[in-house]
């Protein structure tokens, strides 16, 4: 067996093992060079989040057959899956020190060799058999129901609020396309940021399809272009 057979080898593995970590969790969009996340993974908690979205990245080049950035900054990860700085950095802290992710430059990533640790640690069997995340998951229960009981049932109404529904998200979509918000440009990020601003909150992975729902009406167009050192979709007014 030649040494380049072992490469070939290693890189199916790694393929493969991509795949069993974020196949519940992810979905690519290799148009948009954007990565969707499924319902299963809300159910995730914020650490395993973290975990599946930087293994997500390792697999971009299995995809589109080019290299893509993969070691995203924390602000970065914040923005994509919606974590606060104040609860991501201390989870970043934890992971980096079991060495389950590694930094390089103020970015995050994860590396191959790390990636059967990860898929146990996010299955809840980490190296202590899951006793520690049985423990963790029970302390939680406990403070949740005692929290419930404290704050009461949240009506409807206040819900819509704080979330937005799927009609005022469209409704103030369509504003933001009547008024001259995309006159100048925007990314994905900056629509995000927009919603967020109005106390809308929404993940990323929902946004694009009011992007693409305007773009196929004529009323945005987008182009590709270079924005701090990445490829984005840029939508305008037309």
């Amino acid at each position: 067996m030649a040494l380049k057979d072992l490469v070939a080898q290693k890189s199916a593995l790694t393929e493969g093992a991509i795949e069993g970590i974020v196949r519940d969790y992810v979905r690519y969009d290799a148009e948009q060079r954007e990565i969707g996340f499924t319902p299963k993974f809300a159910e995730l908690s914020n650490k395993a989040k973290i975990l599946v979205y930087l293994v997500a990245l390792q697999g971009w080049p299995y995809i589109v057959k080019e290299s893509a950035p993969s070691d995203p900054k924390p602000a970065d990860i914040g923005d994509e899956l919606g974590i606060p700085g104040g609860t991501l950095r201390p989870l970043l802290k934890d992971l980096k020190e079991r060495h389950l992710i590694a930094t390089k430059a103020g970015r995050y990533l994860v590396r191959s060799s790390s990636f059967d640790a990860i898929q146990k640690e996010i299955a809840g069997l980490g190296n202590d058999g899951g006793i520690a995340s049985k423990a963790k998951s029970s302390r939680r229960s406990k403070k949740t129901k005692t929290n419930q009981q404290k704050v009461g049932a949240i009506s409807k109404s206040s819900k819509k609020v704080a979330t937005g529904g799927s009609k005022e998200i469209t409704l103030k979509f369509n504003k933001w396309v009547e008024t001259g918000f995309f006159a100048k440009g925007k990314t994905l990020g900056d629509v995000q940021a927009r919603f967020h601003q109005e106390a809308i909150i929404i993940p990323q992975s929902s946004i694009p399809k009011y992007l693409l729902r305007a773009v196929r009406d004529g009323r945005l167009s987008r182009d590709m272009q270079e924005v701090n050192g990445k490829r984005r979709w840029v939508y305008r007014s037309k």
